[in-house]
């Protein structure tokens, strides 16, 4: 059998050459094939080495180890260990399923185990970034957070949990866990329905001296008297969603601020003199912040959600004053606005937007999913749209515009035109 096997390969070669054809892919070099095979999962990574005896043991140098969680299983992980020997692993992604499944405890605990047994390996061979994606760590102690937290050589973090609703998960103000991560640039917390301690985050945060990049996505458990507190000396980026109703924000280099609040904002104070990049949902709950933001050079703006569609007017006009509240942005060089177009109040904060702005150079804007614009609430915008008068806007340069209507499209454009003075210079995409 196997002479016949080694036949068929050689005829095969034959055959190849004799066409002129040959295995390109199969005579690149083994850090090349490596490289490729790192975008793929790692079963699918491993079923490469029945291509050919040159595929053999391609797979074991692979630096990115890539399972789904429901893989996981004693035997594979055991012969997966064995075949890849001593080799460096630099990137560890675990991914849950993408629906909530219900686990019995046995499996459940049984899975948990595998992750912190893998976890573990990755540590222990070099490995820099870490994805745990869609986890249910109902059965996971503090020694997995022990382990995940006191890594001085990882540089990324992102960890999405499910399930454990209305828990507190990130709590070890009196627990052993150990914060080393001297290296950690890259953090990402997504936490679902869960809530993350206050002096736990003062602890991670304080554990991450070179951080960069921080994404929260959290409920946040703290005293009742005090604010969530970010410091971080290093921090470039910061995306806090939901805010919470109190944060005090002291990042001396931030460049990057995102933040959306789900409720009233009882105490809010930020000092980041770098800030040049502000992302802001639910503007009207941050009218007091927006007006210090004299320097940002880049804002985005969601101007509506699907809750202000039926809104009473008193609370859109609430929603506009807030807008029209906002002081004169002279550095502002670039407005992105997401809106409900089917509003003629959207149109209306758009453009008293554009009054706020007189050295705008790019405008993009994109339609949310709504219903179907109602064509008589347009035609009340149109007719009341002669009446807008703007400064002009003499540095336009872009307008980008993501909007289906072509009728909207046009109005809009018909409008703006009335205020750019050089209206041949700009570049309009649609």
């Amino acid at each position: 059998m196997d002479d016949l096997s080694s036949r068929r390969r050689r005829f095969r070669r034959h055959l190849l050459s004799s066409k002129g054809e040959e295995d390109y892919l199969s005579n690149l070099p083994d850090e090349l094939l490596s490289h490729i095979l790192s975008f793929l999962p790692t079963l699918d990574s491993i079923r490469t080495s029945v291509l050919a005896r040159r595929w053999r043991h391609v797979w074991t140098s692979v630096p990115v180890i890539d399972f789904s969680y429901l893989q996981l299983k004693p035997t594979m992980i055991k012969r997966f260990f064995a075949s890849r020997g001593d080799e460096s692993a630099s990137r560890l992604r675990l991914s849950g399923p993408s629906f909530d499944c219900d686990f019995n405890c046995e499996s459940s605990m049984s899975r948990d185990t595998l992750v912190c047994t893998m976890v573990d390996y990755a540590k222990s061979h070099d490995a820099r970034h870490v994805t745990l994606l869609r986890f249910f760590f109902q059965y996971l102690s503090d020694c997995f957070f022990d382990q995940l937290f006191d890594w001085p050589s990882l540089e990324s973090l992102d960890m999405e949990v499910v399930g454990c609703k209305n828990r507190t998960l990130f709590n070890f103000s009196k627990s052993i866990v150990s914060f080393r991560l001297s290296n950690l640039k890259t953090l990402s917390l997504a936490l679902g329905q869960n809530a993350i301690h206050d002096e736990s985050l003062a602890k991670l945060l304080s554990a991450c001296p070179v951080l960069e990049d921080l994404t929260l996505s959290a409920k946040f458990f703290r005293a009742a008297h005090r604010p969530i507190q970010i410091e971080a000396p290093n921090l470039l980026r910061l995306t806090l969603i939901p805010t919470p109703s109190k944060l005090q924000i002291n990042c001396q280099k931030l460049e990057y601020l995102s933040l959306k609040s789900d409720a009233n904002l009882t105490h809010l104070h930020i000092e980041a003199p770098s800030l040049i990049s502000v992302r802001l949902y639910n503007i009207w709950r941050f009218r007091t912040f927006v007006q210090t933001l004299c320097d940002v050079t880049t804002v985005a703006i969601t101007l509506s959600d699907k809750c202000l569609s039926d809104s009473t007017p008193r609370f859109l006009e609430k929603y506009k004053a807030a807008v029209q509240g906002l002081p004169i942005f002279h550095k502002l060089l670039e407005l992105k606005i997401k809106m409900y177009v089917a509003e003629k109040f959207s149109l209306d904060i758009v453009f008293d937007l554009l009054r706020c702005t007189p050295n705008l150079q790019s405008l993009v804007l994109t339609e949310c999913e709504k219903r179907p614009c109602d064509d008589e609430d347009f035609d009340k915008w149109e007719k009341n749209s002669s009446s807008r008068t703007n400064q002009p806007l003499e540095h336009l340069k872009r307008i980008s515009m993501n909007i289906k209507s072509e009728r909207i499209r046009s109005a809009f454009i018909e409008t703006l035109s009335e205020t750019v003075p050089a209206w041949d210079r700009v570049a309009v995409t649609c």
